[in-house]
């Protein structure tokens, strides 16, 4: 498949937007770690280097860098230039953190053993005293790194959930935010996670897990389709024609997984509301036309029973159908 130009950035947008929420929610972690004088440099070790692009901040900043730097910034809106500046900024002092964490770790426990064996010659004193100043300024220079990387993530996860309700037309990224709200909420808080959610889908979460159902169930992505449709139905139980696209939905994937007892059971449900059911697009068709092959392969199985349910339901679905 060729991606456009476009649909290429909107994944990168994808990318930078999960990385960096996954980024904050793992400092968040390291922070209270080190609060509570229990940081190591392993934690530091899985959370930041320039040399693993699997890690979420590695892979933030290098997205970053190639989507608002490296492929024209004339293309890039100044919001867009400050998050790659800050993202950047973010990663030096995590990288400034790692550093410190690694001469207090390893360094200083080895040369204050050595202290306690060594004579006193002039050279020894000055190297020992050497260590020890680099020591006390790791210890100053972590305290620093650390509160500055609190600031700059807190500021710009702030201007990330500005920045967020821009890219509605971005609907692989919409998809991701509502099949993820977890993390939003994580990063966020959970009110503040809601109220972010609420900003970027102003017509509300069930009118956007509709619009995405569609959106799959035009692409015939059936079980995706079915998911949204059941969050969608979440917020509007009593919408027909919501609950209609859902067992559509719902039978049409039973069918392409030969699961046709659940198939079945799903068009069953289907008739009664499928009023709701927009008959331009041919979906009473599709069921009957499920129904009548379903029954036709329980027959070769010498399935009479199911055979003659699965036909019968046909039937009705076209006699409904005449009707509309």
């Amino acid at each position: 498949m060729v991606i456009k130009k476009h649909d290429k950035r909107y994944w990168i947008i994808l990318e930078i937007t999960r990385n960096f929420l996954r980024s904050y929610i793992q400092f968040k972690s390291i922070y209270e770690k080190y609060k509570s004088n229990a940081l190591k440099f392993d934690d530091l070790d899985k959370f930041v280097t320039d040399k693993d692009p699997t890690l979420p901040l590695f892979n933030l900043k290098e997205s970053c860098h190639m989507l608002f730097r490296h492929q024209g910034e004339e293309n890039c809106r100044d919001e867009e230039k400050l998050l790659d500046l800050a993202v950047g900024s973010i990663f030096h002092e995590a990288m400034k953190i790692r550093e410190c964490l690694y001469q207090l770790e390893v360094y200083r426990p080895r040369y204050t053993q050595i202290r306690n064996r060594l004579g006193t010659s002039e050279y020894e004193r000055g190297l020992l005293q050497g260590f020890e100043k680099i020591g006390i300024r790791a210890e100053r220079r972590l305290a620093e790194s650390m509160a500055e990387a609190k600031r700059l993530f807190q500021y710009t996860l702030k201007q990330l959930a500005d920045l967020l309700p821009g890219y509605r037309d971005n609907s692989v990224l919409m998809r991701f935010l509502l099949q993820n709200k977890d993390l939003l909420q994580r990063a966020f808080g959970k009110r503040k996670g809601m109220k972010v959610i609420a900003e970027i889908f102003p017509g509300g979460l069930d009118e956007a897990y509709e619009v995405e159902g569609k959106g799959y169930l035009e692409s015939e992505h059936y079980d995706l389709a079915a998911e949204f449709f059941y969050q969608a139905l979440k917020y509007r139980p009593h919408d027909r024609g919501l609950k209609g696209l859902y067992l559509y939905s719902r039978g049409m994937d039973g069918y392409y997984r030969n699961r046709y007892n659940e198939s079945l059971r799903s068009f069953h449900k289907l008739l009664p509301v499928a009023n709701g059911l927009k008959e331009e697009k041919g979906y009473l068709g599709k069921v009957e036309e499920v129904c009548r092959k379903i029954g036709r392969e329980y027959l070769e199985d010498k399935k009479k029973k199911m055979a003659h349910l699965a036909l019968q339901l046909a039937d009705r679905v076209r006699r409904f159908s005449m009707k509309g």
